[in-house]
């Protein structure tokens, strides 16, 4: 299992990838190679994961669960 620190330390650099392609550097051109990074959605998507699996760390896997005593 990963670390709370492992997860963190990947969700910073989901977050600057982010940043990263909302400031224009998701796909470059050098003649006539043209590289693109990873998509946008796709990061998107890993840092919803990424979030959730961090929530399950700092909790330990636990669901807490009302209940109202009836």
């Amino acid at each position: 299992m990963r670390t709370v620190q492992d997860i963190e330390r990947e969700l910073v650099e989901v977050e600057d990838a982010l940043r990263a392609i909302r400031q224009g550097a998701q796909s470059y051109t050098i003649g006539s190679r043209s590289v693109t990074k990873a998509s946008y959605a796709d990061l998107l998507r890993q840092r919803k994961e990424l979030r959730a699996e961090l929530g399950d760390a700092i909790s330990g896997g636990c669901v807490l669960v009302g209940w109202d005593g009836r």
